[in-house]
Order: structure tokens, then C-alpha cells, then sequence
């Protein structure tokens, strides 16, 4: 008996048990991660799927692919017939009624333009014209209409954009959302070309509409992203650090400010991770003592309770995001300077194996290229709990190495090819790819907090049957606007009650503890009253709306960084 059509795919029961033993098996020859509910929601993540499960020529699932296909095929079928059936029926009525509806609608569209016309001045027409040549947008590359001419395929002449920037975004994150956008518009052939002479210089290019496309990639450290971008010699910026108050005001006159929403976009997350050799004993370590190893103040592990064994430091070069982001948390919060004795490296895979390969050595680098090295759980105060990076405590931005990875566009004249592959980065299919890579996506999630003991005893009792989402709700430096990140987790955490319904969110606010304690609960309880009332406006009205002051400190407020990290809004899911 074949099986029950369904409008849906996902919910014939024999497709997704095809489609579940697709995911187990690709993930073990194809080596990535896949999300499930992608490959049962998004049918062209599906049937790219297919097509690189078909390439592996492993037959067991070259003929669970056939399988899937043929299920496919005949629910589209079933579904199809009587469908057909209807149409045809209301195809002889509507056949009777056409002729004199299209009489009628000639009839007042003659009347309406001889009454309008009898009323405008007589260069009227000119005056529309010149309009609508203004208001003329340009179309993406991409979606134009075209083909071979003579079955030849031509190279375009310029790439569809630019992108410079961060060597941590730039390594392996970037080309492959390139791949994924050029893939989900089209595009067959698709591949990545690495510039033998400089290795984070990269061409992603493919097949459509009888051109090949492609996308000129930089990745020489974010603060490129932003000078380039002054040059012209970029059309958007990665970065995995905010841009500076400095870059941002040079580049006002000619991008317009990239601090807006439309400009900078939060693609991922990412854990700043701290490494050492496997063989060394110590497993954790607080903000202060990075500062003394770093500026070389300790010198020897046995100072922190380890072997004796002299401490080797490595750092990445000065170009990268990833040492801005490093500067920025640990070394600039105590005015201090990195030794002159770090080994300084470009790349974050050579960065992690040098240090996993050197007894002694401990380095910094993103979450994704920890590798063969031991990670170190981080606290932001020696009083203050370890926490390690995980993809929960970064996405949260619990985890004092916590930082945002940005794409940046211009205001002023942007390119368009630009923006659609943005839109498609924030969505839930360019998000898996996020975390494919093994970076913190921004989809959400449900955990548990990393300790409960952290938060007061009301908050405990209100979310004791509850579990926490993988967000944090902040806002712009010193005021109660949520910032861009916020603003897109808005909508995120909409979408996401309305598929869990029934249940019911729970807002919790935070404030820092500068100032008196009184008026920080009621700073924290307002910032939970904004997302409610956000929340409210997309038809989401959360359960509880609590202030809880400057309890539960993520970090040390003596600084205007760590303000902001306690300054947040929880959402809890009951």
C-alpha cells in the first residue's frame, strides 16, 4: 500500500525514516554535521543533499537516494490528481464569467484614464517617466534571464561582489556560505580556487545563467575589512570584532554608518578559546592571570599551580580580528601589553598545532580551531566560576570570551549581490552552515544554565522547571535600545514560540552593579519591560517579567565591556 500523501513531505512517516537514515549515513561518509529539520523543511538543502550523497558512489546510499526520490515522486502524484480534477471543474465556470469581466475592466480602465489624463498638466507623461527611471532598482546577476550563446560558456567580467576581511571568518566560514548562496540561486560547478602565492586570497566561482559567476574573498585580518572598504577596493567587510568608533567615523562620508542594522549584520558567534599543550595540568584560569601570562608578568607554569616548565606564548599577527578581540577583552581591560617574546602567527590552524605540538606553550584562537590543542575553561574573576567554551555559554555570551562575528555593508551605494547573500547567511539554512563549521549559530536552542547556584533564589524557584534558550537580549552601550543583534533575535525567538506553542516565555533582566542597587533592579526590570514589549508586538506575551539588579554578574563591572556583558536580558522557556 503506498503511503499517505501529506502537503507536507516531512510528515509522511515512511519519507522521514528515509530521510533520517539519509542523515546518519552521510554524516559518517560525507564527515559534517546535518540538521535534521533542515533536510526536512528546506527542500533544495534536501536535494543538494541528495546530489552530494549521489557523488559519494557509495551504493548503499546511492540507492537510498533512488528511494527517497521515487517517495517523492509519488506523493507529488498523488497529490497532483485530484487537485487537477478540481481546477478543471472551476476552469469551465470561470470560462463563462471571463469575457464579461474583461469587457467591464477595459471599460473603467478607459474611463479612469481619460478622467485622469483631463486633469494632469500636458508634460505630465515625461514627468512619470523621469519617476520611474529614478525608482528603477537594479536586479541581482543572479536572477537575470539568460543562457550561452552557442551552448559556450563566458567568465564574467567583474565578480558579483567583494568581501574582505577577517582570516577567522575568512579560513573556511566564508567560502562555504559563498558555495551554499551560489548553490541555493542556482548554480552548478560550484567550487573554491586558493591563490598559490597568497593562501587567504580565494575565487569562489559557478555556472549560471550560461556565465560563471564569482566572488572575490580577502582575508588578511578585519581591520582590512574596513580600510579596504575606504579604498574601494572592497564591497563588504568581515570582521570578527565590532568596528572601531574611529573606523566608523572615517568611513561616515563615504558608506554612511556601518553601526545601523541595515549595515552590520551578526552572521555567527564564536568562542575566543584559550589553549595549552594536552600534557599540561592546568585546565582553567581567570581573566587576570591571561593578563600576567600574556604581558609576560608569569612566566613559568608552576606559578599557577602547575609543572615547572617554562610558559611559551603565542599570539595571532596584528592584522587579525581574532588579536583585536583577544586586546580588546583581556589585554586592554588592564592596560597591558603583549610580551615581546610571543610568536606571532597569521593562521589559527598553525597558531592551535604549534601550541598543541610545544610543552609549556598556550596560545589564543577561535572556537572552530582548537584541534589536537587542550582547551581552557575561563573566569572573569579568580572568584568567579570557570566557564568553558561550548556552543550554550557562547551563544548566550555567558562565556567571557565570547564575540560576535560581522559582516558589514555600506549604506551608501551598497551592492546588491552584497546584501541578498546576507539575507540568505541570517536565515535558519545559513545558520546550520554556521555551525557545520563549527562556529555558534544564532538558532536557537534549549539548555540548561552552566550552574544554578549562579542565580538568586526567587529566579531559581520561578525557572525550576524551565530551560533556558541560547540567546541573550543586550543593548547599545549605555541606553535601553537592543542592538542589532537583538533585533533580528526578536523575530528568532517569535518563530520559535510559535512552532513550541504552548509555551511561555519567562524575561529576566540584568544591570550592572555600578551605582545604587535599588535603582540597578529597576534599570534591569525596564530593559526586561523593552523585549516584552517587542515580544508583545509580534503576538508573543511572556508569563514573567522580573528585574533581578546586578545579581548573577556574567563579569567584573570596573569596565565599560563588562557593563555592557551584564547588562542583558534572559529568556527562559517554561
Amino acid at each position: 500500500m503506498p503511503p499517505k500523501a501529506h502537503k507536507h513531505l516531512h510528515y509522511n512517516v515512511a519519507l522521514v525514516d528515509k530521510v533520517w537514515n539519509l542523515k546518519r549515513l552521510c554524516e559518517t561518509h560525507l564527515k559534517m554535521h546535518i540538521p535534521l529539520n533542515m533536510v526536512l523543511k528546506d527542500e533544495q538543502y534536501r536535494a543538494e543533499l541528495l546530489e552530494k550523497a549521489v557523488a559519494t558512489e557509495n551504493e548503499e546510499l546511492v540507492a537510498l537516494v533512488w528511494e527517497i526520490r521515487k517517495m517523492e515522486d509519488a506523493i507529488i502524484e498523488s497529490t497532483r490528481e485530484p487537485e487537477d480534477g478540481k481546477s478543471r471543474k472551476k476552469n469551465r465556470h470561470s470560462f463563462r464569467i471571463s469575457a464579461f469581466s474583461a469587457l467591464a475592466c477595459a471599460f473603467i480602465i478607459f474611463m479612469g484614464g481619460y478622467l485622469l489624463r483631463s486633469f494632469l498638466p500636458m508634460d505630465a507623461g515625461e514627468v512619470f517617466l523621469f519617476k520611474a527611471v529614478q525608482n528603477v532598482t537594479v536586479e541581482s546577476r543572479l536572477k537575470a534571464k539568460g543562457g550561452a550563446v552557442g551552448g559556450t560558456l563566458t567568465r564574467a567580467d567583474k565578480p558579483l561582489f567583494r568581501i574582505h576581511g577577517s582570516n577567522t571568518i575568512g579560513e573556511k566560514l566564508a567560502p562555504r556560505l559563498i558555495e551554499a548562496y551560489l548553490m541555493s540561486q542556482g548554480a552548478n560547478n560550484v567550487h573554491t580556487d586558493v591563490n598559490p602565492s597568497a593562501p587567504n586570497e580565494k575565487i569562489i566561482s559557478g555556472e549560471i545563467n550560461g556565465h560563471i559567476e564569482y566572488i572575490e574573498l580577502h582575508a588578511h585580518g578585519s581591520g582590512t575589512a574596513f580600510t579596504d572598504l575606504a579604498k574601494d577596493e572592497t564591497d563588504m567587510g568581515m570582521a570578527s570584532r565590532r568596528i572601531k568608533d574611529k573606523e566608523r567615523e572615517e568611513l561616515l562620508p563615504k558608506t554612511g554608518d556601518l553601526t545601523l542594522p541595515g549595515s552590520e549584520h551578526v552572521l555567527g558567534l564564536d568562542g575566543l578559546a584559550i589553549i595549552t599543550s594536552p600534557s599540561n595540568s592546568v585546565s582553567s584560569l581567570s581573566i587576570d592571570q591571561l593578563v600576567d601570562i600574556f604581558s609576560g608578568e608569569i612566566n613559568n607554569w608552576s606559578q599557577l599551580g602547575g609543572k615547572d616548565l617554562p610558559i611559551k606564548v603565542f599570539a595571532r599577527d596584528d592584522k587579525s580580528g581574532t588579536w583585536d578581540s583577544f586586546k580588546a577583552l583581556v589585554l586592554d581591560t588592564h592596560k597591558a601589553k603583549l610580551s615581546e617574546s610571543a610568536t606571532r602567527i597569521e593562521s589559527s590552524s598553525e597558531l592551535s598545532d604549534a601550541v598543541a605540538r610545544e610543552a609549556g606553550a598556550i596560545g589564543f584562537i577561535g572556537l572552530p580551531y582548537v584541534r589536537h590543542a587542550k582547551l581552557l575553561a575561563i573566569s572573569s574573576t579568580e572568584k568567579s566560576k570557570a566557564i568553558m567554551p561550548t556552543h550554550f555559554t557562547v551563544g548566550t555570551e555567558d562565556y567571557p570570551l565570547s564575540r560576535r562575528l560581522f559582516f558589514y555593508t555600506p549604506q551608501l551605494n551598497p551592492n546588491i549581490e552584497a546584501q541578498e547573500f546576507v539575507h540568505f547567511v541570517v536565515t535558519e539554512r545559513g545558520q546550520s552552515i554556521v555551525e557545520d563549521v563549527g562556529f555558534v549559530s544564532q538558532n536557537i536552542k534549549l539548555g540548561k544554565p552552566f550552574d544554578n547556584d549562579f542565580y538568586p533564589g526567587d529566579m531559581r524557584e520561578l525557572t525550576a522547571r524551565s530551560e533556558r534558550l541560547s540567546i541573550n537580549f543586550r543593548f547599545k552601550s549605555g541606553s535601553d535600545e537592543l542592538d542589532t543583534k537583538a533585533l533580528s533575535d526578536l523575530d528568532r525567538v517569535a518563530r520559535y514560540v510559535e512552532v513550541n506553542a504552548p509555551k511561555r516565555v519567562q524575561l529576566f533582566g540584568f544591570s550592572d552593579s555600578e551605582g545604587d542597587g535599588a535603582k540597578g533592579k529597576e534599570l534591569s526590570e525596564r530593559r526586561a519591560k523593552v523585549v516584552e514589549q517587542q515580544l508583545i508586538q509580534r503576538g508573543i506575551y511572556p508569563l514573567v517579567v522580573k528585574g533581578m539588579g546586578d545579581a548573577a554578574p556574567l563579569a567584573a563591572s570596573a569596565t565599560e565591556e563588562g557593563k555592557n556583558i551584564n547588562r542583558r536580558v534572559e529568556v527562559w522557556i517554561l
